[in-house]
């Protein structure tokens, strides 16, 4: 089984048989880890030979961080070996790599970061890094085995969290147009630049572009970085209303900090790198960190008042301010969360704002029924008015029209209202339509919907499958709905009467006009034969 590891490394570089060969090879080598016996004179030392530093062991398998300085240094790597293994180390800060194998076979290996095919035997080898700025770098030596099984894990976990990106982009972009709402279309953006910053940070593009220097350089890196925070700086003074809330700080400082976050990291493109080009990346990073600790500030001030999902928003900000922390300030105390506390901070934050932005869309929706619904409601009365049940009357022609059956339409309209108002005064007057609102409704099915129409004038729309049906309706309606015994207070007991007139109809009418003037003319003949007895039979007192 060497043997076989060995020759496929060999053939690595065979572009179609890449992924094959990586995958193969990932088994192979897995496959015979506990067969091999590792020899223990197997050993690796590093020395940074710019600041004449001591050598140092290099572990098998296990991470060594050395201080690396701004610009140029030159490393050495002294190694004896039983078999092949790699040499791997992080590129976040490198600019560029140079190698001297002073004879060694030694090739690289296309992967997530820059990564070394070590001979057996043993060699020394010689980079050369030439670094933005001062920074802790990570090095170490695998064998093939567990390297391979590593980058595979690490691109599924990654992979997942792309997926994870794209179907909320996707989804919540969708969702912003049809609801009309830029809010959703900012995250949509602010999603898809911080998940380009994290696959360039990530260096799966290492892998699929491996000649394209241009999309993985550090600027290019820088400069989605600026993006993300431009992005994420919109979106969250949109979703939170900071910006109806505290529009001077949002004006002059949160939004033209993002934009400035931007221009210096567009600035970066354009510079070589200098000294200046380093202090514009200190100063991302510290303008980045203010701007998110104002943010996170304004979202506990919210959050305090109660106002609502604020609690959700703060969470997720401070796990982002934590994971900016460690990366601003932190990075000597743990590489580990210098460089993946982002990722899973923002993998939590997508989730939460996500949970967020859903609620916003359920609330959204939830206003919305609530404003057709006090725009289609008497206010006096609690029923629908003249511009909601001309709607549900309209549902019901279109019904009719469909299945067939019987339409109904009832008018009904108080005897003398105006005497109770001039006599008894507009709040008893109030007190008797509400009442009287109640008492029908209560008559009334799902399907039976009641209206206001003018100051004394309710009317009702039906539909049914049958004309027996439609005849109950009409006899129950007439029985129960001409007289009312209206109990005002503890002293004030009213009897009220009413004329009402009904209409069926076999056939949908054309309108609902005509329905209403058909009805109001047979109520109009049933007010004229109670005419006689209107006089007596206007209300009492008891």
């Amino acid at each position: 089984m060497p043997y076989f590891n060995h020759w496929l490394l060999q053939v690595f570089n065979i572009k179609l048989l890449r992924p094959f060969l990586a995958l193969l090879l990932t088994f192979s080598c897995g496959f015979n880890l506990n067969a091999q016996q590792i020899s223990p004179k197997e050993q690796c030392h590093i020395q940074l030979l710019s600041d004449t530093s001591e050598t140092k062991d290099l572990p098998k398998n296990i991470a060594l961080f050395i201080q690396l300085a701004t610009g140029e240094n030159r490393l050495r790597l002294s190694c004896t070996l039983n078999e092949q293994a790699i040499f791997t180390f992080g590129k976040d800060e490198i600019l560029n790599v140079t190698l001297n194998t002073g004879g060694a076979n030694v090739e690289q290996v296309l992967a997530n970061s820059p990564s070394y095919i070590l001979p057996a035997g043993t060699f020394e080898i010689e980079f050369i890094f030439l670094t933005h700025h001062k920074f802790l770098q990570q090095f170490s030596w695998l064998s093939t085995a567990t390297f391979f099984n590593s980058n595979l894990i690490n691109n599924i976990t990654m992979g997942a969290f792309y997926g994870l990106s794209l179907t909320l982009i996707f989804y919540v972009f969708f969702m912003g147009r049809v609801l009309g709402d830029n809010r959703f279309q900012f995250y949509s953006l602010y999603t898809f630049c911080a998940a380009t910053f994290f696959l360039l940070q990530e260096g799966q593009l290492n892998i699929v572009l491996p000649k394209h220097s241009f999309l993985l350089s550090h600027q290019f890196y820088l400069l989605f970085a600026g993006l993300t925070v431009v992005t994420a700086v919109l979106f969250i003074v949109r979703l939170t209303d900071l910006k109806k809330e505290w529009p001077k700080v949002t004006r002059y400082f949160l939004e033209p900090g993002g934009v400035l976050v931007l221009l210096m990291s567009v600035m970066m493109l354009q510079l070589d790198h200098n000294a200046l080009s380093a202090y514009l990346g200190q100063g991302m990073s510290k303008l980045t960190l203010a701007l998110m600790l104002c943010i996170f500030i304004l979202v506990a001030v919210q959050a305090y008042a109660k106002k609502r999902m604020a609690n959700w928003v703060l969470f997720s900000l401070s796990l982002m301010v934590l994971a900016m922390l460690f990366r601003t300030f932190l990075q000597d105390y743990s590489p580990f969360l210098h460089r993946y506390a982002l990722i899973f901070a923002f993998s939590i934050e997508a989730f939460i704002l996500a949970v967020v932005v859903l609620t916003k869309v359920k609330n959204i929706k939830q206003d919305k029924l609530l404003a057709e619904l006090q725009a289609n409601t008497d206010e006096l009365c609690n029923v629908l008015n003249r511009r909601g049940w001309e709607h549900k009357a309209n549902q019901i022609l279109i019904e009719q029209r469909a299945k067939g059956g019987v339409s109904a339409l009832v008018y009904l309209d108080l005897n003398s209202f105006k005497q109770i108002n001039d006599n008894l005064g507009h709040d008893v007057g109030d007190k008797v339509l509400m009442l009287i609102a109640s008492e029908i409704s209560e008559q009334l099915g799902t399907d039976e919907h009641l209206g206001r129409i003018g100051g004394d004038e309710f009317v009702i729309a039906a539909y049914f499958r049958s004309e027996e049906a439609a005849q109950y309706f009409r006899d129950k309606i007439v029985n129960n709905l001409k007289h009312f015994a209206l109990k005002i207070d503890e002293k004030l007991t009213l009897d009220v009467t009413c004329s009402l007139g009904c209409k069926m109809f076999n056939e949908a009418p054309k309108s609902i006009r005509d329905m209403l003037i058909l009805a109001d003319e047979s109520m109009y003949q049933v007010k004229q034969r109670e005419k006689k007895n209107a006089a007596t039979g206007l209300y009492s007192k008891t």
